[in-house]
Parts: C-alpha cells; structure tokens; sequence
C-alpha cells in the first residue's frame, strides 16, 4: 500500500493580486550542428555548414522568440555550445542567454541540450539518464520573475531525449526501453511536477509501444503526460499520411532536393514531439498550457511530401520558411505555457491529508489528522478533462470513497483549492 501524504497549506488574505506570463518554448533537432565526423557521407562542411546554419537558426530564432531553447544533434564540445550562444543567443546587445556545462557520459558526437531565458529563469539541476543508446538529459528550472513573491517558486523540468531511429520491431522496442528509463526516473523524482518531455522521438505511430508508455497510468502510475495533439485530433498512424499534414515535422527536403545531408522526401512524419505533465494541461502548479499554442513550426498543413519552403507557405514568411529548409531535416515544435502567480498572500492556516491506497482498485481513503480542518470541505473527483465524476463532503477523519461505475484512469481529487492525482486500476 502506497501512501501520498500530502502537506498543504491553506491561504487567506487581505488582498491578492494575480498576475501572468506567457512562456514560450521550442525543441529542435539541428542535425548534427558543428559535428562533420557524423558518419552521414553527405552531410560535410558543405552541405550541413555551421555558419549557413547560424544565418538561418537566427532567422527562425527571431521569429519565434522562445524563453527556452531545447535541441537534439548538437556538437558535444563546449566550443560548439560556446559559438552557438555567441552567434545566435546573445547577440545585439542581449546577454541573458544561458547553458550549462557538457555532459556526455555516452560518449556520443552528438547530444541533447538546453539554453534558456536567465532573466526569467534559473537552471537548479541537471540530471542524465543514462540508456542503451544515448543519454536522456533533465533539466529542472525555476522561474524568477517579479510577479512572484519572494517565498514562492515555479518549477519546470525539461526531459529531452532522442530516441533510436528505424521502424523495425527491434528498433521500437529500443525507443520503448530508453523511455521507461526516463519515466522510471520521473516517476520517482518528479512525479507531481511541471513536466515537459521533448525531443525527436523518431516514431511513427502513436500505437508505438513507447508513446502508449508516455501516455498511460499504469506502469509508472504518479507520471502520465498528456499530448497536446490529442486535443485536435493530431495523433494516430502519421507516417506518410496526408491526413496528419498538419502535424509533420519531418523532412523539409523532398525527393528532387536529395542527395543532399539526410534526409529527403518532404513533410511527410511526426518524428518531433513534445508531451506535458497532467500538472501543466490542467494548471495545478502555476503553469498551465495555452490551449493551441502546440505547433509545428512553418508547416501550414500544404507541404505533404515536399520541401518547407516551396511557395507558397502560409504558416511563416518566406525568409523563415527558408531558413527552416536550410538548417535541418527537421522543424522544430513549440508550445507556450501561461504562468500564473499571486503575491500579497499571508499564511493563515494549514491542513493536511493522505489519500491511499494509490493505485486504487474499488475504494479510496481520505485520511486527516485534524478532522476540524477539513470538516464538512467538499471534495470533488474530477478526471484529466476536468469532467467532474463525484462530489462529497468530508464527514470523518478517514473516510472511504467507493469508485464505482468509474473506469480504469488518472483521476484528481480535489478539495480547498488542492488537487491530489490517483490511479485507479
């Protein structure tokens, strides 16, 4: 029997003001930036070229003006990390730009890294996650703004990973196992948090074992991530299908473009993903995703196997559909994250409850210690949706809640203004 006691604190105050803060943030694959041992014959100093790529990377960077910066296939040497800051972040008198220190414990020419917004916010920790292939990288930020008071704290952590290439069985099988090491990983550190998870997932279906992994409750019952395409029906058999135009991010060369540095055949896979926590889809901690923010950026929905900058594009200007053409295979995705803060606030009381057994099967419990604190409160079940399923009033200091005619799911309980997630089996 699993136990979440959970410590909360009840605040009533004179006045309060609530302010907010739009985020931005982009996760892009680069391929192979800086890096010309790739191994890919074609993809030299010519035809994958630092300093064509640094024109263009500014061009998209100026355009869609992320807070935080994501990347995959990234040169694994701090000259590299260096020069890209240098020549595309902090430039034109901007100087807030950070990075952390390399760290590369599989040894690989290429990695994942962050850069992100230092006005805004603070790098704590820097976790690797070490798998078969490649490492996982997690990143855990906080905001520091001035809408905050100085006792509170947002958290955010970034988990970038970039997963085997390949369609064959074997290779989703290795997506599936370099996953579970990163859901193992949240699961027990970052369960209840603001959670992204982001990189080139290099799959083509969301009937993949590891994406099922992302978004299920059941082997790693306190994490679950929620695509954003699941909203508006972007999810499904999206490889080389026109039905998922919309959503591809990969490639941005077509056939007639190819031999050129990998790979060609146009839009035509959803291979760049980024998932949230159930806490940031439905804002539980101070930061709630923008209701259709997700995009791919410059994919317009009209370039189904061909190149991103074939005219015309009606998502981006020309200058930028060029630039995504000239950087990389890839596009990057992007999402905005509204965050929210109240200051003013005085502490005036505090409660605490547990909630068990977690997973569930028919019967929760609502234990109290002070059964004067939550006395006659209301508590209400409400699922990922924000469907309401149940309410009740607290009658005793451990009151049994029986789940019938409720599915197998993630479920929130809330009570006081404080959510609680379970699992019912």
């Amino acid at each position: 029997m699993r136990r979440f006691l959970v410590f909360l604190s009840f605040f009533l105050f004179s006045w309060a003001l609530k302010a907010q803060e739009t985020i931005t943030v982009m996760q892009y694959n680069l391929l192979e930036y800086g890096n010309y041992d790739s191994g890919w014959a074609n993809c030299n100093e010519t035809t994958n070229n630092t300093q064509e790529k640094d024109e263009a990377i500014r061009v998209v960077l100026d355009y869609v003006k992320p807070d935080i910066l994501t990347v995959n296939e990234f040169g694994a040497t701090q000259a590299i990390q260096d020069g890209f800051m240098r020549h595309n972040l902090n430039i034109n008198d901007i100087n807030y730009w950070k990075s952390d220190d390399i760290v590369n414990y599989a040894n690989s020419n290429i990695i994942n890294h962050i850069f992100y917004n230092s006005e805004k916010l603070v790098l704590k920790k820097h976790a690797v996650i070490r798998t078969l292939l490649r490492d996982i990288d997690a990143y855990e930020l906080y905001f520091k703004t001035q809408s905050l008071a100085a006792h509170d704290t947002v958290k955010l952590v970034c988990v970038v990973a970039h997963l085997k290439a390949g369609d064959t069985n074997a290779d989703i099988e290795k997506r599936k196992t370099m996953l579970q090491n990163a859901m193992f990983y949240v699961d027990e550190h970052y369960a209840n948090d603001n959670v992204l998870i982001m990189g080139d997932f290099n799959m083509y279906s969301a009937s993949e074992s590891g994406y099922r992994l992302l978004t299920a409750t059941f082997e790693n019952p306190e994490a679950r991530f929620v695509d954003p395409l699941s909203l508006v029906g972007g999810v499904g058999a999206w490889d080389n299908n026109r039905q998922y135009a919309p959503f591809h991010t990969q490639s941005t060369k077509s056939w007639v473009d190819y031999p050129d540095c990998p790979s060609g055949g146009g839009l035509d896979s959803r291979f760049d993903i980024m998932m949230m926590s159930d806490e940031i889809y439905m804002g539980f901690k101070n930061l709630k995703y923008v209701n259709g923010s997700y995009k791919a950026v410059g994919n317009d929905g009209n370039h189904f196997n061909q190149s991103i900058n074939q005219s015309p594009n009606n998502a981006v200007p020309a200058s930028v559909a060029n630039a995504l053409y000239t950087i990389s295979d890839h596009i990057p995705v992007m999402m905005q994250l509204n965050l929210f803060a109240q200051w003013g606030l005085e502490e005036n009381d505090w409660f605490n409850f547990s909630v068990y057994p977690n997973p569930a099967d028919d019967k929760i419990t609502i234990e109290t210690a002070h059964i004067a604190s939550l006395h006659q409160q209301e508590y209400r079940i409400t699922n990922i949706l924000g469907q309401t399923l149940m309410t009740g009033r607290i009658e005793s200091e451990k009151q049994q809640i029986t789940l019938s005619g409720i599915p197998a799911g993630m479920y929130f309980l809330r009570i006081n203004g404080v959510t609680v997630k379970f699992v019912k089996r």
